[in-house]
């Protein structure tokens, strides 16, 4: 096993300035020849202490500027344009022009790193994340992993493909996304509904058995002893 200090955010390893012990192929032949840590050396405690306080600064240095881009990432308003698909068509064969128009493919990470580098941020894609593929229109937050265990969330918009209003389209999308989320929040309320008048339904009809019976079972006639 190596030692070494780790120079950026590994995860299931460590955060940037930390002494960790790793196998000494995944040291020598990735992480110090990427940059993402230092061989920690044991020639002398004093060397060792050295080199931990070289990556405290380094961890001070990365978390503030982090902490920046956090700020930056956050008061972002991105809009990606994507080609969409036409739009469903009602039973008349209609289209349907409120519902969420869907892409063809999806927008993925890295297509979020490549809109963070045109502002100036370079992230690397696998520290980007969205809790659901995005694979329709509307507005949706990312995930961006910094150094220093600082996470911001990156806002972004999907509007169709060559529109000429970007903030109008905006507006659209995200308006055809809640309304499209209320008729969903609505419909399962109706459901719940539906199930619950069921349940009383039956419920009722139980009971209704239950009081036929017991009148049933008073109205027969009792039998006599015969006398002799």
């Amino acid at each position: 096993m190596m030692r070494v200090i780790l120079q950026e955010d590994i995860p299931s390893l460590g955060v940037v300035g930390d002494l960790v012990h790793v196998k000494d192929g995944y040291a020598r032949n990735f992480l110090i020849p990427k940059g993402k840590a230092v061989f920690a050396s044991v020639r002398s405690v004093n060397e060792l202490d050295h080199q931990k306080r070289l990556a405290s600064h380094r961890r001070e240095q990365a978390t503030s500027e982090a902490r920046k881009s956090k700020t930056t990432i956050e008061k972002l308003s991105i809009a990606i344009s994507a080609k969409t698909a036409p739009p469903q068509l009602d039973d008349e064969g209609n289209p349907i022009l409120d519902t969420l128009p869907k892409l063809f493919g999806s927008v993925t990470n890295r297509d979020l790193a490549r809109v963070l580098a045109e502002q100036g941020i370079r992230v690397d894609r696998h520290r980007i994340s969205v809790d659901a593929p995005i694979r329709t229109v509307g507005k949706f937050s990312a995930k961006v992993r910094l150094d220093g265990a600082i996470t911001a969330t990156l806002p972004v918009w999907v509007v169709p493909e060559g529109v000429d209003d970007i903030e109008a389209a905006k507006r659209d999308v995200e308006a055809k996304q809640q309304a499209a989320r209320d008729e969903r929040e609505a419909a399962a309320r109706a459901e719940l509904e539906r199930q619950a008048a069921m349940a009383a339904a039956a419920e009722a009809e139980k009971a209704a058995r239950q009081a036929a019976a017991q009148e049933a079972s008073k109205a027969e006639p009792t039998s006599e002893e015969p006398t002799t």
